[in-house]
This record gives structure tokens, sequence and C-alpha cells, in this order.
């Protein structure tokens, strides 16, 4: 379904219009509102104009508002007058132009004024310009909603969430996106590298996501994905019916990326760190995309493959100090049920705070 973005509330407002009109009554149309400037129903321009008079809708122009209230003549298909409107706030002009029949149109009295946000004032003098003050208004929105997106992305991490709970090929993958657009994506621990971008395409919100390097994950996220929501806290994205939603997550307790782990030197300069295995279990099992441990299971930490092996020596896993600044630790997880295990190296790195 298209969703479009232009509800968003904004500080600019790149014009504000007051409408010139005074009452005017059936013999004055042809000299006060001038045919030529007649709106019709069917136009693009009366469907601009609607936008802006919404008060609560998705299709809302939030950096254009009417001053009210403005005289507002309503022509039949013949372009004789039909009805004659005092129009008196953003809910009663939406409402009238609701109810304009089919093959109608509208007459506004030209000149605009146009007062800017700066105070400067200019003249909107015919339907044509009009049009082209709405269509810079929807240009000057859609650069702030793409850069206003940019800016999310670069704020902490984003975790993807699978609509289709069914499946869960890239739950938990975690998109790291840098200040120039550039991303790392992590999934089960491997490190994708691309790019993305935020566009619009007339006035559906789209990002184009670019992996680097071919392969089944290129194939499944360098797409076309329109955006359906979004905020600093969660965004939903969307192509051909499969959709994402990445949740902005910003404690690094709460996701994974590799099975690397860092944790501060001690004293400085000893290369040397204290490491709280038990903390890292939620992760390994994530990011190897294992069961969770029950009553029947057990995991242990060990120094060598050939410990891990035999299941000799296992280490402390509330208290364990490095050997070197990197180390390699071997975690082996058995699942009793089964009666199957799995042994999964994972890094240790002691670094300088």
């Amino acid at each position: 379904m298209k969703k479009q973005f232009l509800k968003i509330t904004l500080l600019l407002c790149v014009g504000f219009f007051t409408f010139s009109c005074s009452d005017l009554d059936d013999n004055e149309e042809v000299g006060t509102v001038s045919l030529e400037n007649v709106i019709q129903k069917e136009s693009e321009l009366f469907g601009l104009i609607e936008r802006v008079a919404e008060t609560e809708d998705e299709d809302e122009i939030t950096c254009i508002k009417f001053l009210y209230s403005f005289t507002m003549l309503e022509f039949d298909a013949d372009l004789m007058v039909a009805n004659e409107y005092v129009v008196s706030s953003d809910a009663n002009f939406s409402f009238i132009l609701e109810n304009i029949p089919d093959g109608n149109s509208i007459g506004i009295n030209f000149p605009i004024q146009s007062i800017l946000e700066s105070g400067e004032e200019f003249l909107i003098q015919n339907k044509d310009e009009l049009k082209q003050a709405i269509d810079d208004c929807i240009d000057v929105q859609q650069q702030e909603i793409t850069g206003q997106c940019s800016l999310y992305f670069q704020e902490c991490v984003w975790v993807v969430r699978h609509d289709d709970e069914t499946e869960d090929t890239y739950e938990n993958a975690v998109f790291d996106v840098a200040d120039d657009g550039t991303f790392d994506f992590y999934n089960n621990g491997e490190l994708f590298e691309g790019t993305w971008i935020f566009y619009f395409i007339e006035d559906e919100l789209h990002v184009n996501i670019t992996m680097d390097e071919p392969g089944i994950t290129a194939d499944d996220w360098n797409l076309d994905w329109v955006v359906l929501s979004y905020s600093s806290e969660l965004m939903q994205f969307e192509n051909n019916g499969i959709s994402f939603t990445l949740n902005n997550e910003c404690e690094e307790e709460n996701y994974c990326t590799q099975l690397i782990f860092s944790e501060c030197e001690g004293i400085d300069g000893s290369g040397i760190s204290e490491f709280i295995f038990e903390n890292y279990i939620p992760c390994i099992l994530q990011i190897e995309d294992l069961e969770a441990l029950t009553d029947e299971d057990s995991i242990a930490f060990y120094e060598t493959q050939i410990d891990a092996d035999a299941e000799t020596n296992p280490l402390s896993q509330t208290s364990y100090q490095n050997s070197t600044q990197e180390q390699t630790i071997y975690v082996r997880v058995n699942y009793g049920a089964n009666n199957e295990f799995f042994i999964i190296p994972i890094t240790i790195i002691s670094t300088t705070c």
C-alpha cells in the first residue's frame, strides 16, 4: 500500500498564504476570478490544495498554511458559479474541497500574498505559480525528511526484526551506519559492508540498500525498499510483500555483532583484562543460531581445542584473565536431549580504555 510521508511536523514553513479575496456575487466572477485560473477538481493542483488543507491525514503538506478567512467560488462544468464559500479553517476548507462534485472547479482570487518565514513578501499571480509554490514546499519537506532519516540511522545501531514470525534468517541482524551512508551489517557473526541512501519517488519515501559483496545476503537486501513508517526509534521497510522492522538500539549489551569480546585492561598497558564468560552466552547462542539452554544442556569455556574436545580443564565463567592481548577461547555447547554438541571459537581482546 502506498504510504505518504508529508505529515511530519516541521518547524520550517516555506510560506503562509493570505488570500486577498473579497465577497463575490454571480456577476463579479469573471472580473475578479479569472476563468483561466479556475482549478478543476480532477487536476493535480486541486489535489495539492486538498493536502495543504488536511489536518490529520498522512498526505498533509505542513510547510504551507492557509490564513483564514477567505472567499472561494465553485464553478460547474459550464464555468457558471455554482456556489460561493467563506472558508474559515483547515477543517472547513478540507470539507468543502472533498464535497466539490466531479467535473466542477474552484476559483481563487489572485494575486495571493505570500509571507515567508523571513518576513519577506512576494505575490503568487496565478494558479501555475501557486502550484510551483506548493511543489517547492514539498521539495523542501522531502529534503528535510530524507536528511532526518539519514541522521536517525547514524545514531547507535539498528536491529532487524522479521515481520513474518515464521522467518528468522535476519532476526537480530545489526546495521551500524556511518555518517557518510556506509554501513556494516552483521548477521550470525558475519560482516557485510555496503551503502544506503534515502530518497523520494513522487511522494513515497524509499531507501536503496547496496551491499558490496555479491551473494545470498546481497540478493536479499540489495533492493529498492519502500519505507512504510519511520521514527527515531523504529523503521519499517517493504519490498514485494517482504517487510522488516528495524529498531534503534544504543545499549551494546542488547545486541550482538561478532564473536569478538573486548574488555578494558585492569592496569593501563598491561594487556590483561578480566572476562566474564557467562555474559557472552546469549550472544554466542544467538550468533550461532543455537537453541536456548535447558537444565539438560551445558556450556563450558576452554583455552584449547583439545580441552574442548575432551571436556577437560574448563575455565571459570565468572572471572578469567587472558594470557595474551588477543586470545582464542573454545566454547563447547552440549545439548543433552539430542546428544549433540557444538564447539565454537570466540576471540577475547584486552583493550586500553
